[in-house]
């Protein structure tokens, strides 16, 4: 089991990705700005949901308190 972060896990494709990981037994992780995609998109399995933007430094670093083996963008 891999601990996983999703950019944009919440739009279509990427609560797919998300569910296909959930559904192999990683942590799963997803950062989106949910400027597109939906909360109620995400899997009930996904560990952590921020919201913030991959620009900004401050939002990206509330992901990495824990360890991240990698990342689906």
């Amino acid at each position: 089991m891999k601990s996983i972060l999703v950019t944009g896990g919440a739009g279509y494709i990427g609560s797919h990705v998300v569910q296909l990981l959930c559904d192999e037994g990683h942590s799963v992780t997803v950062f989106d700005n949910f400027s597109l995609g939906r909360r109620e998109n995400i899997d009930h399995r996904v560990e952590d949901v921020f919201e913030g933007d991959l620009l900004n430094k401050e939002d990206l670093s509330k992901v990495f308190y824990k360890q991240i083996d990698a990342v689906i963008h």
